[in-house]
């Protein structure tokens, strides 16, 4: 169990980080958008010690086949547990370690002596729901039916986006597209799985509608829903593009995560010294 604000809730996540002030919106996270691709995609997640590993298989999801997440503030053990971990030759991996301030420097020598290369960093942003539900335009639709959604599809395909069916029928899982001309331009999915924290899973607004407000309005949507729901807070993790969109909405920072993957033509975990530095991730 985890305490937030006062509130006692289920974890969905075995392990607890204490140098971490917010770590419940790193669980609300894992278990929304490991729910939404096991949903669609029939992906699975499960634990292993000081990781949690996201297993992707050949699920057109990203250009990695697993993810692991570090669960633990022990960089070493981290590292000792993904390179235990069995997986094939022929799959690619990343890491992501959470971390409570913007930079560790610490983190990409270390992953840099492993034969890792560094990907990113960006901020896990939280927002606290107001009490009340904000008016929704018109113009911004549910998906409730096949044939509602497919409409829909029909011009957020056209830009590589899509509504899936599977998610219809599943009680966590929230779209909402918004509608120009007579065809949709753009959607948003609120992931409601953990308790009393919401997830935008996806925010697009296709190119030809941007700077029209449509994507704060899908935004609000999304918090609309979830106050309807008996959500409290939000989590989402920004595109570069949408960070200051999120910001200017309200959400913050809670902390930050930085990306690693294997260098190109090197083995995937490679110790070049028998000690190494660590850090506090």
């Amino acid at each position: 169990m985890v305490t937030i604000a006062g509130e006692i809730r289920l974890r969905c996540v075995k392990t607890t980080r204490t140098d971490i002030e917010h770590w419940w919106a790193v669980e609300a996270m894992i278990a929304s958008y490991n729910h939404v691709y096991n949903v669609v995609y029939g992906t699975r997640y499960h634990e292993t010690g000081p990781i949690g590993v996201s297993i992707y298989a050949d699920a057109p999801i990203a250009s990695f086949h697993y993810e692991f997440l570090a669960l633990s503030a022990d960089i070493r053990k981290v590292t000792d547990a993904i390179r235990a971990y069995p997986i094939p030759a022929d799959k690619k991996h990343i890491v992501n370690i959470f971390h409570p301030a913007p930079v560790d420097h610490s983190l990409k020598e270390h992953f840099s002596k492993l034969g890792h290369e560094f990907v990113r960093t960006g901020p896990l942003l939280g927002f606290d729901l107001p009490l009340k539900v904000s008016t929704i335009p018109l113009n911004i639709h549910k998906a409730k039916t096949i044939q509602q959604t497919e409409a829909a599809n029909n011009s957020l395909t056209s830009e590589g986006e899509r509504i899936h069916l599977q998610t219809l029928r599943d009680k966590h899982i929230h779209n909402f597209y918004v509608k120009e001309a007579g065809q949709a331009v753009g959607w948003v999915q609120l992931v409601t799985k953990y308790p009393k924290v919401g997830y935008i899973n996806q925010l697009y607004v296709m190119e030809e509608f941007r700077q029209r407000r449509f994507a704060s309005i899908l935004i609000h949507a999304a918090h609309s829903e979830a106050i309807k729901l008996g959500v409290k807070r939000m989590v989402a993790i920004p595109s570069d593009m949408s960070l200051h969109l999120f910001r200017r909405m309200g959400y913050r920072p809670l902390l930050y995560f930085s990306a690693f993957r294997p260098k190109p033509r090197r083995k995937p975990w490679v110790y070049d010294q028998p000690s190494l530095p660590l850090s506090q991730a």
